[in-house]
């Protein structure tokens, strides 16, 4: 009977669910600019699953214009890699004539990697960058 009690009590316990890892807040900015112009443009993510079209010419504000919704759990894992990355201290920020970037916004802090348009030493950086902007042309219109 005391067997019975430790398998019943040890079923139970591992029929226990996990509490779900709760969704990072914040704002994922990522595009490329640079050049004669200045011009930087891309793509603002919320993580309420709002995406916005991002461009800010020097010395001016950032203007932004509403491109679509997202499903807001489908971009966790762009969210917490950022976090994570921040949290280990990675850090990508080459200058060029042209540059591509990945800036994430979280409770007042701002982590930017930045690389120049045709560099390839930072391939998971580089990688993450073609996943979103894989992402993106499959969800907006």
């Amino acid at each position: 009977m005391w067997h019975l009690g430790v398998l019943l009590l040890a079923v139970v316990m591992g029929c226990r669910s996990t509490t779900p890892e709760p969704p990072v807040e914040g704002e994922i900015l990522l595009g490329q600019g640079g050049g004669f112009t200045g011009m930087y443009s891309g793509h603002l993510l919320r993580s309420d699953g709002l995406v916005f079209r991002w461009s800010q010419m020097p010395g001016q504000p950032e203007r932004t214009e509403e491109a679509g919704r997202v499903p807001a759990d489908s971009l966790q894992p762009f969210f917490r890699k950022l976090a994570r990355w921040q949290q280990e201290g990675k850090t990508v920020l080459s200058t060029g004539n042209m540059v591509a970037f990945l800036e994430f916004r979280h409770a007042g802090t701002r982590y930017r990697l930045q690389w120049g348009l045709g560099e390839t030493n930072e391939p998971e950086v580089q990688e993450l960058y073609q996943e979103l902007l894989r992402f993106l042309r499959r969800h907006l219109p």
